[in-house]
């Protein structure tokens, strides 16, 4: 593999893990927020009927 291969294969490889990173962290913001701050229960966290009913009581 050439010097400029391996840079973009570094890169891309950096881009997803940045990426993977970011997902994991807002899925754990939701948790800690819906858990700890909003004193819910973590098997309600991430039940779809939760964030609807969330979602149209914002609306």
């Amino acid at each position: 593999m050439s010097s400029i291969t391996k840079r973009v294969v570094i890169q891309f490889i950096l881009v997803v893990f940045v990426i993977l990173l970011l997902i994991g962290l807002f899925f754990l913001g939701i948790f800690i927020g819906y858990v700890y701050v909003g004193k819910g229960q973590s098997s309600d966290a991430f039940n779809p009927a939760t964030w609807h009913h969330i979602l149209d009581f914002v609306k």
